[in-house]
């Protein structure tokens, strides 16, 4: 199968493309001309210079691929009108369209939120229920990640890094609230189900964690000490993001494992020894 992903050099993308590729497909990827391509050229993936702005312009490249993949990961209000043009671009090639969008959408939750849930998104995710309708409009499959971690890590980098080191782990917001979460490999694996299957609807990328942040914080730095702080006074620099640190969430995957056959191998707590090698090699 002839696969092309936008976010190839990314967290996920990266692991996508990579992981495709060990599985026979042929990807080919968009990546910026002053991005490090090398890896993905390494593994044989096909490198197309541009960026998401471009993307009209290079239709006669984009022709023949079955599966496009929106990998990217990104939240400004710049996207809000890129990302559909992009969308149009991939769907007028007629081949299956799968969109990233994440968990964000669903806001804070009552009870169990699954695939089904009404959404009701953070102001930072605000325009991403449209972008999922457009995808879902074109018969293609909208994947929401939970906070993705593993790997080099992401969103914990900051936490491995204090702990290592000996500094406090900071947490906005009191740590009583609930992340969804989801590893890097077994999320990469929904993504290779969702190409390979080419069936169409919204599926959650989550797995089984349910601790509260402080507990997330005690596995990964056990003689760590961990320092929260105010919502407020995060939100004077880092604006409505704080939003997202302090989201509590329950979301179900039950319906996305059902229908790809997708079963996460991996909780955030249970695997931090895991995550410790795999951070650590990271640096190397």
């Amino acid at each position: 199968m002839r696969v092309f992903l936008t976010g190839a050099t990314g967290y996920i993308g990266s692991a996508l493309a990579t992981s495709l590729r060990e599985r026979g497909h042929d990807v080919g990827a968009l990546v910026r001309p002053e991005s490090d391509s090398h890896r993905l050229r390494d593994a044989g993936v096909v490198v197309l210079a541009g960026d998401m702005a471009s993307l009209p312009t290079l239709s006669d490249a984009l022709a023949g691929y079955d599966v496009f993949v929106h990998a990217a990961q990104s939240n400004t209000p710049a996207d809000a009108e890129m990302i559909p043009q992009s969308l149009a671009t991939f769907a007028a090639q007629n081949g299956f369209l799968i969109y990233t969008s994440g968990v964000w959408v669903l806001g804070n939750t009552t009870g169990v939120a699954d695939e089904s849930t009404p959404v009701n998104p953070l102001p930072i995710v605000a325009w991403r229920p449209a972008v999922e309708q457009q995808t879902l409009g074109a018969g293609g499959a909208v994947i929401r990640p939970g906070c993705v971690y593993g790997g080099k890590q992401s969103l914990l980098g900051q936490w491995f890094a204090a702990a290592a080191q000996g500094q406090p782990i900071n947490i906005v917001g009191d740590g009583e609230n609930r992340w969804t979460w989801v590893n890097l490999h077994d999320l990469v694996d929904l993504y290779v189900r969702a190409v390979e299957q080419r069936l169409p609807g919204i599926f959650h990328g989550v797995d089984d964690t349910h601790a509260t942040l402080n507990q997330c914080a005690a596995a990964i730095g056990p003689d760590t000490r961990v320092e929260h702080v105010p919502a407020e006074m995060a939100r004077a620099s880092m604006g409505p993001f704080v939003d997202a640190l302090i989201i509590d969430q329950h979301v179900s995957s039950a319906k996305t494992r059902q229908t790809l056959g997708w079963i996460p191998k991996r909780d955030l707590v249970g695997s931090v020894g895991e995550q410790w090698a795999e951070w650590r090699a990271a640096l190397r």
